[in-house]
């Protein structure tokens, strides 16, 4: 233990029980530790660029999801100006059902692509107990685990190999299931986008039809 000037300033902390405990690790007879805790760190920073690059195509989706929402929107107007004043008929329930599935798809896809890009319930909370505590590396973990820097310093330098090898493992994990989960709701989202897409080229066919 360091014996930090400020080391009395707080009383010492004892960290709270896991509700997932660690795995004990067995050796490796391929990877050395640092080898092993150096293919960690590579997975764990891969599948973060992985996380970003989902989030970034689901801004894309979501910017056009709201541009097909907004031509929809001039489509309808445009519509209900050249009817205006002419009797209700059969392609005018068609064209409104057609508006009506458009616009719920395009909701429906929005709410996908948000939460391809932050998810409304984290992982821990619905993986609680697969899901063991990974110090350092999540800071909620972290600030759970100590009550400040002194307790932070302390539990730190106290760290051995095994114990920072669980903690990246199960951060690796967790990143792998945020992963799936947000390319879930973005492939969610694709498919939602091409169905409004079509559900927009029949609307757009319907108005072009008060024309004639």
């Amino acid at each position: 233990m360091v014996n930090w000037p400020f080391h009395n300033r707080r009383p010492p902390h004892t960290p709270p029980e896991p509700t997932t405990p660690l795995a004990k690790l067995a050796p490796s007879s391929n990877l050395a530790p640092p080898e092993l805790l150096e293919l960690l760190r590579w997975h764990i920073d891969r599948y973060d660029r992985l996380r970003s690059s989902t989030s970034m195509r689901a801004s894309v989706l979501l910017s056009a999801s709201s541009i097909l929402l907004t031509v929809m929107i001039l489509l309808v107007n445009y519509r209900l100006q050249i009817r205006k004043g002419q009797p209700f008929d059969l392609l005018d329930i068609a064209f409104e059902a057609a508006a009506v599935l458009t616009i719920v798809l395009i909701f429906t896809c929005v709410t996908n692509c948000i939460s391809a890009i932050a998810t409304r319930k984290t992982t821990r909370s619905l993986h609680r107990g697969e899901i063991p505590p990974r110090f350092l590396f999540n800071w909620g973990d972290t600030l759970r685990s100590i009550d400040g820097y002194t307790s932070f310093a302390d539990t730190v330098t106290s760290l051995d190999r095994e114990a920072i090898l669980g903690h990246a493992i199960a951060e690796l994990w967790t990143d792998i299931m945020q992963h799936a989960r947000r390319h879930k709701y973005l492939r969610t989202g694709i498919n939602l986008f091409r169905y409004s897409l079509m559900s927009f080229i029949a609307l757009s066919a319907l108005a072009l039809s008060a024309i004639s």
